[in-house]
This record gives structure tokens, C-alpha cells and sequence, in this order.
């Protein structure tokens, strides 16, 4: 598959995520949430292909809380990939692959795909997550992190971008992509999904972008989403979809106003 997406080399990405995220308390509140709800009572995943791994932390984070059969790492970032193979010393199954995921051929699929601050901090958001999708097992879950907004998204780097810069003295940082998605439009995009998804879910809360962050908006909302594929007839021409919104009751009826005043007629 043919990718655009961007190979960062900044050392910063190393230096921070090997000291970063390495615990379940490092996660962010809406993070650990998602997981709690989609692991339930069982407290079991089983595997695990994380996409956008960094320096593998959430391997070592969701092993406090769950029981994990297997985890599988990508990233993009060679060096990241180098140090977790190296320094993740965890009893579990696990893999780590350097490289875009989108020319990875992984010939199997995942209870859970988990893919947090990477898809939408690179070019082929889209693709990453149609990518995502297919390796989820039937049954399982598709975990993804997202800012969105009840305006109009963005996906452009001379609009919208953040420098990787943890230090804040870094003289030319390099930059990633900042993504943001309108909030119909999430619903839109993983209800188009194939094959169709049960359930999609969500929670997250009002936010301010990064310091390091050069985009239009002044407040986001940062949110999960879990969706799980159907283990049902995937030909059926009515399947039934679940829709959990755990977001801020302010933007759900800002949004959801927002769209029903643009497709009113205007006499």
C-alpha cells in the first residue's frame, strides 16, 4: 500500500516516551476509562496490536490491570522500536515491528487494535484506520484516541500542526500533522466501516491544544473511541449499532444544532 505518512527522526520522540507512559497512571483519564469499559469484570484483552507503539509503555501499562495473551508494537520511529525491544522486559508474547503500519502485512488479527496519539499525528489518517479495522477479530475492539470538534476538521500541515518539541528548546523542531475531526463525521466514518460495527463509543472532555501546537482551534474536545466489530451475519442489510457518547452534554447539542441549522431549507 502506497503511504505518504512521515518518518520522524527527532530524538526528543525517544528521550520522552522512554520516560513517559510507561505506567497505567501515566495514561490519560479518558485512556484508562475506554479501557476499563471494554475490558469489563473479565479484566482479560488476550492480544494486543498496538499501532503507533512508541517505546511500547501501554504494553507495560495495560499488564498492571489486565491479563494480556500477546502484544504486538509498530512504530514508525526506528529508535523507539530499538529501545523496546531492549528494555520492555514483560512476561507476555510480544513483538515489536519498526515501521509505517501501513506497509506492514500482519497476517492475522487482534482482540484489541489500539492506536493512541498516532493516526491523527500523521498524513494517511483514514488509511491508518481502515487498517486498524481489519485486524480486529470479530468480537473485538478498536480503541482510538481523536480530537474533534463540533466546526469543521482539518487535515493540513501548513493549517494545522504541532512541533515535537517536549523540551521547549528545541530550535527547529521538527512537525507532525494535527489532525482534527468533525464529530458527525467520526460517526459517520466508523459507521461506514466494513465489516459493520456493533458498538461505537466514546468519552472525552474539553480541552486547550498543545502549547507546541499551531492549529485554528482554541478549545477541542479529546476523546476514545471503542468500536467493536460484529460477530453477527456481516451480509445483513440491517444490522443493529450501539452508539455510547460519554462527551460533553454542551458539545453533543452544539454539534448535533450545529448540523441540524445547516440542513434546514431557507426560504
Amino acid at each position: 500500500m502506497l503511504s505518504r505518512n512521515i518518518v520522524y527522526k527527532s530524538k526528543q520522540i525517544l528521550e520522552f516516551y522512554s520516560s513517559h507512559r510507561q505506567r497505567w497512571k501515566d495514561f490519560y483519564p479518558s485512556e484508562q476509562w475506554v479501557f476499563k469499559k471494554v475490558a469489563a469484570k473479565k479484566k482479560i484483552i488476550g492480544d494486543v496490536l498496538d499501532v503507533g507503539c512508541s517505546c511500547g509503555g501501554l504494553a507495560a501499562a495495560l499488564s498492571q490491570k489486565f491479563k494480556i495473551n500477546s502484544y504486538t508494537g509498530v512504530d514508525i520511529n526506528e529508535e523507539t522500536i530499538k529501545w523496546a525491544r531492549n528494555n520492555q522486559k514483560l512476561p507476555i508474547a510480544k513483538k515489536f515491528i519498526s515501521g509505517d503500519i501501513l506497509k506492514q502485512k500482519l497476517n492475522r488479527q487482534y482482540d484489541w487494535v489500539v492506536s493512541l496519539s498516532c493516526a491523527d499525528w500523521n498524513i494517511e489518517t483514514n488509511k491508518i484506520i481502515e487498517y486498524c479495522w481489519n485486524k480486529v477479530k470479530p468480537g473485538g475492539y478498536f480503541i482510538i484516541s481523536l480530537r474533534i470538534t463540533k466546526a469543521a476538521g482539518i487535515n493540513d500541515m501548513d493549517r494545522s500542526y504541532q512541533c515535537i518539541d517536549f523540551s521547549g528548546k528545541e530550535d527547529n523542531p521538527e512537525v507532525v500533522n494535527y489532525v482534527v475531526f468533525n464529530f458527525l463525521d467520526t460517526l459517520a466514518m466508523f459507521g461506514g466501516l466494513w465489516p459493520r460495527p456493533k458498538i461505537i463509543g466514546a468519552y472525552g472532555y474539553w480541552g486547550k491544544p498543545s502549547p507546541t501546537a499551531r492549529t485554528p482551534f482554541k478549545k477541542l474536545v479529546f476523546a476514545v473511541y471503542y468500536i467493536k466489530k460484529d460477530t453477527e451475519d456481516l451480509n445483513s442489510n440491517t444490522p443493529t449499532l450501539e452508539i455510547e457518547l460519554n462527551l460533553p452534554f454542551d458539545f453533543l447539542s452544539a454539534a448535533i444544532l450545529r448540523k441540524s441549522r445547516v440542513g434546514c431549507p431557507t426560504n
